[in-house]
């Protein structure tokens, strides 16, 4: 079957939609990602050719079936999934540096705190990026940790946003620290009629500000410091800390 077929949006709507994500990673997300880890970004956006499909053919060791995740989506002018899965080596180095250790052995619940606070400020960089390029006004969930098989992961966030599956349009974003080698995927999951609607609305003149839900409560809250208070992550959160000034700097 070809690829439109599958994923209901025709070869020149994907490639725009790279483009698009790509720029929304590249001006806030990958920043925001450099920031916490304290080192540079590289990273990829591709859009799966066969959808949920693609991920059955993903080999993983056995010691990393599981995958460390965290869940969120935005709702409002459009829906959208995202879910942040990273193999557990992966998982132990972020929480060792977010909690200024020289290793992790396990991923206690400092260690769930910490990658929930990297896949919230991510999350609210997307969608600040999204929100100016398309005016969109957008309520942000509250993250949530699981560990998990990556397809049933990746199945259940589907199901919300399309059925049948095949109508979903998933993004796969790969994020990787030049310096340590950490890798995480944000996986940015769309049905066909929210992908096309971000198309037919993202300008890159737009200016409007950004509108994260009731009077921007999850972000404000991050923002003020209290969701750190509750869970710190590093010593000072000196990584935390700058990233927050930067947004902060942002906003007025």
């Amino acid at each position: 079957m070809h690829m439109a077929a599958l994923v209901g949006i025709n070869s020149e709507e994907v490639q725009v939609l790279i483009k698009v994500f790509d720029q929304y990673i590249t001006s806030k997300t990958s920043v925001a990602l450099s920031t916490l880890l304290s080192e540079s970004i590289v990273h990829n956006v591709k859009i799966l050719d066969c959808g949920i499909s693609d991920i059955k053919d993903i080999k993983l060791d056995p010691d990393e079936i599981k995958m460390c995740a965290v869940r969120l989506n935005g709702k409002g002018d459009t829906h959208i999934e995202i879910l942040y899965t990273i193999q557990q080596k992966h998982a132990k180095k972020i929480a060792a540096k977010l909690l200024c250790q020289n290793e992790v052995n396990e991923i206690d619940e400092m260690g769930e705190s910490a990658i929930q606070e990297v896949a919230n400020i991510m999350t609210g960089s997307f969608f600040n990026a999204l929100s100016h390029g398309t005016g969109f006004r957008v309520d942000l969930s509250t993250p949530n940790y699981i560990n998990d098989e990556l397809y049933s992961l990746i199945d259940t966030s589907v199901k919300d946003i399309a059925s049948p599956i095949e109508h979903a349009v998933i993004t796969d974003v790969e994020l990787i620290g030049k310096l340590s080698g950490i890798k995480l995927h944000m996986i940015i999951m769309q049905n066909t009629l929210d992908a096309r609607k971000l198309l037919a609305n993202h300008s890159d003149q737009k200016e409007q500000q950004c509108n994260f839900g009731k009077q921007n409560f999850e972000l404000d809250a991050l923002l003020e410091g209290t969701d750190l208070q509750s869970h710190p992550v590093g010593g000072q959160n000196s990584e935390l800390d700058a990233l927050l000034d930067d947004v902060l700097e942002e906003k007025h």
